[in-house]
This record gives C-alpha cells, sequence and structure tokens, in this order.
C-alpha cells in the first residue's frame, strides 16, 4: 500500500511539475511550443494517415481516437525561431474505450453525425457560420499572417474616403452570445430528432523487439506509437470488438515578431473510433488574433473534420479538411478575414512492425489558386523506446525541404526532437509527452 502510494505521489508530482513549466514557458519565453510537434515535421509533415498522439488537432483530428489512454505533451523551439504560426502549444489528450459492436458504433455515429449536421445547418441558417468552399473573398493559409489582409481592406476604405474606426472586440460578449446560439441551436437539433423519430416510427502483447532498453519497459495498458495493439497475445489488450472515445483540448499562444502578428488559438476536439480500424473526428477552433503593425484585434471561430482508415496496422489512410466552416474572423476595424479551406490526404505503410513509410497531398484539390504539396517520411525503430525519422516535403516557399528527428522512451515519457531544413530556416525542436 505503501509503495503504490508513493507511486501515485511520484505521478502526480511529475505531471504537476511539466504543467508547471508549461505554462511557465507558454507565459515567460519568446520561443517555445510548436503546434506542428517534432514527431510530426521530422516526418515532412507526412502525418494525415498516422496522427494518433496528442498533437492530433492539427494533423488529422481522428486521430486522438487511437491509443488509449491521458496524454499531456508541448513542444519547445530549440534554435531558429521560423516564420510560420505554431509557438506556444499545450496538448492534452484523454481518450477511453470500451466494448462495443460495430452496428452499435455505426449507428451512435450516425446519431451524432445527424445532431452535428443539423446544428450545423442552424447556425448557417441564422449566418453564424459560413461554408469555406467555394466561397469569394481572398483567403489566407493558416500558417500566414492576417496582416495584409486586414490591411488591403483598411486601405480601400481611406480610399473611398472612409475613416477606418475600431469598434473593441469584446470577449465576453462573444462567449456570452456563443453560449445562447448553442443552447437555441441544441433545442433546435433535439426538435428536429425527434421530429425525424416520429416520422420513422410511423412508416413503420505480442512484443515485436526482443530488445529493448533498460531505461525503458512498455506498459500495455497505456500504449504509445511503440505498440503494435492489434498483435498482442492477451485479446484483452487489444483494440478488438472495442469502441474509442477521445477528447483533446490544443491550447496555442504565438507572439511572432515575423508575421507581425499575436495568435491564441484554442481548439476542442472530440473523435471517436472502432476497433482503431476507423475513426473519425472533428476540431471547434476559436481564433483570438492581434495584428501588431495596425493594433488591430479580432475574434473567430472554424470547424474541421478528419477520417481514419487502418488495416492491422500495416496500411493506413487519412484524410482531413480543415476550415471546412468559418465565422469569419472579424477585427474591430470593421474588416474580415478568414483562413482559407485545405483537405490533405495520406497514406501509410508498414513492411515491418519497425518501419513505417508515410506520402501526403495536402491541399489535394488544388484550392485557392495553389498547387498540392507532396510530402514523405519514413520513421524506423531499431529498439523498443528508440524511433529515428526522416522526411522531405514542398512548401510554397522551398521545394524539397529535409527534415530529420530522433526519440526516445524514458518510463511513461516520450522525448521527440527534430531538425527542420529548407523553408523552415534550420529550426530545431524538442517536445515531450506524458502518458498517463
Amino acid at each position: 500500500m505503501i509503495l503504490l502510494k508513493c507511486r501515485l505521489m511520484k505521478k502526480i508530482i511529475v505531471s504537476l511539475l511539466l504543467i508547471a513549466s508549461l505554462l511557465i514557458v507558454n507565459y515567460s519565453s519568446q520561443p517555445a511550443f510548436a503546434i506542428y510537434a517534432p514527431r510530426a515535421m521530422g516526418m515532412g509533415s507526412a502525418f494525415t494517415a498516422i496522427a494518433d498522439d496528442a498533437f492530433a488537432a492539427y494533423w488529422n483530428p481522428a486521430g486522438f481516437a487511437i491509443n488509449p489512454g491521458i496524454d499531456l505533451s508541448g513542444s519547445y523551439q530549440l534554435t531558429n525561431r521560423n516564420n510560420q504560426i505554431g509557438d506556444n502549444v499545450a496538448a492534452l489528450k484523454a481518450c477511453f474505450e470500451i466494448g462495443m459492436d460495430p452496428f452499435t458504433w455505426i449507428f451512435g455515429i450516425g446519431a451524432a453525425s445527424l445532431f452535428a449536421m443539423e446544428g450545423a445547418k442552424y447556425l448557417a441558417d441564422r449566418g453564424i457560420v459560413k461554408k469555406n468552399w467555394g466561397r469569394p473573398g481572398k483567403k489566407v493559409s493558416k500558417e500566414e499572417s492576417l496582416e495584409e489582409t486586414v490591411k488591403e481592406e483598411e486601405e480601400k476604405q481611406i480610399a473611398e474616403g472612409q475613416e477606418p474606426q475600431r469598434e473593441p472586440v469584446s470577449r465576453r460578449k462573444m462567449i456570452k452570445e456563443g453560449i445562447k446560439e448553442l443552447g437555441k441551436g441544441t433545442i433546435f437539433v433535439a426538435k428536429s430528432a425527434a421530429k425525424t423519430a416520429l416520422e420513422a416510427a410511423v412508416k413503420s502483447s505480442h512484443r515485436h523487439y526482443y530488445y529493448h532498453p533498460y531505461w525503458y519497459q512498455a506498459d500495455y495498458y497505456r500504449p504509445n506509437y511503440w505498440d503494435n495493439r492489434h498483435d498482442y497475445d492477451d485479446e484483452e489488450l487489444t483494440p478488438a470488438g472495442k469502441a474509442q472515445f477521445a477528447l483533446g483540448l490544443t491550447v496555442m499562444s504565438d507572439k511572432n515578431s515575423n508575421l507581425k502578428q499575436n495568435s491564441n488559438w484554442y481548439t476542442l476536439s472530440l473523435a471517436s473510433g472502432w476497433g482503431e480500424i476507423a475513426a473519425i473526428g472533428g476540431n471547434f477552433n476559436i481564433y483570438d488574433v492581434t495584428l501588431t503593425s495596425l493594433n488591430a484585434k479580432g475574434l473567430g471561430a472554424s470547424f474541421d473534420i478528419g477520417g481514419l482508415l487502418r488495416f492491422s496496422d500495416k496500411l493506413m489512410f487519412g484524410l482531413a479538411a480543415k476550415e471546412l466552416l468559418t465565422t469569419d474572423i472579424k477585427f474591430d476595424n470593421h474588416t474580415t478575414a478568414r483562413y482559407e479551406m485545405t483537405i490533405n490526404g495520406g497514406i501509410a505503410i508498414k513492411p515491418l512492425q519497425e518501419l513505417t513509410l508515410a506520402a501526403d497531398v495536402h491541399n489535394l484539390l488544388g484550392q485557392n489558386s495553389k498547387e498540392p504539396t507532396m510530402h514523405y517520411g519514413v520513421e524506423v525503430k531499431p529498439a523498443y523506446g528508440i524511433a529515428l525519422r526522416a522526411g522531405l516535403s514542398d512548401t510554397e516557399q522551398a521545394k524539397s525541404n529535409k527534415t530529420v528527428g530522433i526519440s526516445f522512451g524514458i518510463g511513461q515519457m516520450i522525448i521527440d526532437y527534430a531538425y527542420l531544413g529548407g523553408a523552415y530556416g534550420r529550426t530545431q525542436m524538442i517536445s515531450s509527452s506524458w502518458k498517463f
């Protein structure tokens, strides 16, 4: 009993220290947490079909439903601040699973989808959210600054003889109105679902690595990306016949002097999967942006959706649509801007359990008058608790951006490191994840 209490106290102390370090870095240091995560970036951003950790929100929200447990993660930018949005991020993943037959799970997902669809329709009819595909107007990549878009609109107003005015954006008012509309939307959806139901009623461990470092021991009840859960000897430890349900919280605060923009992004993610074979997830994003050069502040929100399809952890497909619905970001100078919608697709194969090959196409449909970009990655696991990575990718700024990375498992903590060349400006990143 005393030993168990000591272990529990040790875990609590380590967790509190990790959380404290995240908060200290978040509010006191310029270079800090990067939302893209060293593991994914080390693989050349070819991560849409793999996303299975606490950083899944950016890559594919469906990935929260892979590997049950509670993860607390954050990554630190060591050197060379790059020109993309992404500092100061802490991420939390909470996933649990329960025995469930696939038909019950599919019905549940269908019911949830019906509620989500009706809710989105209600918000769209109210003019709160709008579809982001096929809608005219200038859009900006999420990794870029909104300064030029807002500046152009302000200059246009001046040219037309109008005096740009500032009207403070109230976060409290936005939250209050959001909760009010959410309540109305919930009632609307419930009524629609009841009506539909009435109408329908009337109509009638096995370990793959024989060697593992002495500092790392596998804990099969808290799996991570070194584990192949489909192959355990004990069926209780496998995802077979189980449904996964997950929640993700991602908070980013980025003071980017290169882009002359301060960004605060808050993301709530929900995901579910069955047998870790099929999974679906979505993000609700809130954007709080300040353009330092214009002293303009803006608020906005958006919705993302993603899906994963996996076959015995050997062949994986992923698809993610970002900024599918958006409220636009409204600034206090009466201008609006929005992030562009992008659809990313990916595939990953494991010819050997120790080897993962991945390829992504970002901006799959060539939207926003931009060409799709290709991303390739490889991950090799020579021993349990050690992983080596390399990647090659294209961006709008440069071709053949080479990246490399390495990972170590120490107890229930994983340390990831990545070096990003090419357009990323030789940025070095390191992250830590604690598995509860």
